[in-house]
């Protein structure tokens, strides 16, 4: 079931990638769902914000980075997505504020030291593993924002045990299809693993 809600959004995020029509019919869903992110982690202009899976349309990170005018790194593992993003982040204008790089959030070379706050796509998969990988790399006081789906549908993403989110702060978004969640997870020096 992941691999077609995968496959179903990548359609949509490439027409809309082409289409401004239909870019902006579809950023709409996302607008609220951002605006909501953005209060709930406090994001300001000064953050380097971290979108692992950007998709062929990265919608959150382009509004991310309107809304605040923070500097977006987004990452995705799919070569065909980043560079069909690249075109589009090219013809949007904004590739002085949006940076995509073909890479694998859990690869051991990528350095966390210079983000601030780290936001992950609801179809982040394995998103136990990029979540575990991600959470002990980044600094003390690094903001991770995760998206996770409504209960009705959550059998169609990747597992999280709830869990490791149950003393996070977080916000429902109620006009979204599929987000039900956004929960904030701070790094801090007691969540640490020691050294």
């Amino acid at each position: 079931m992941l691999y077609f809600i995968t496959k179903c959004t990548q359609l949509i995020e490439h027409i809309a990638s082409k289409v401004q029509l239909i870019f902006h019919i579809v950023a709409r869903y996302y607008h609220d769902v951002i605006n909501n992110e953005i209060s709930l982690a406090n994001i300001k202009s000064s953050d380097h914000i971290l979108c692992i899976g950007g998709g062929f349309c990265p919608f959150s990170a382009i509004l991310l980075h309107m809304k605040t005018m923070a500097r977006i790194t987004v990452i995705d593992n799919d070569s065909k997505c980043t560079k069909n993003a690249i075109k589009l982040i090219k013809r949007l204008g904004l590739e002085q504020g949006i940076h995509i790089v073909h890479c694998d959030a859990r690869n051991e070379v990528l350095t966390y030291d210079d983000f601030t706050v780290v936001h992950f796509a609801l179809q982040t998969t394995p998103i136990h593993e990029v979540f575990e990988s991600v959470k002990s790399r980044v600094s003390v006081g690094t903001k991770l924002l995760i998206r996770r789906p409504k209960a009705r549908i959550g059998y169609m993403y990747s597992c999280l045990l709830s869990s490791r989110l149950t003393d996070c702060e977080y916000i429902h978004h109620n006009k979204a299809c599929n987000i039900g969640t956004t929960y904030l997870y701070k790094k801090s020096v007691t969540n640490a693993p020691a050294s």
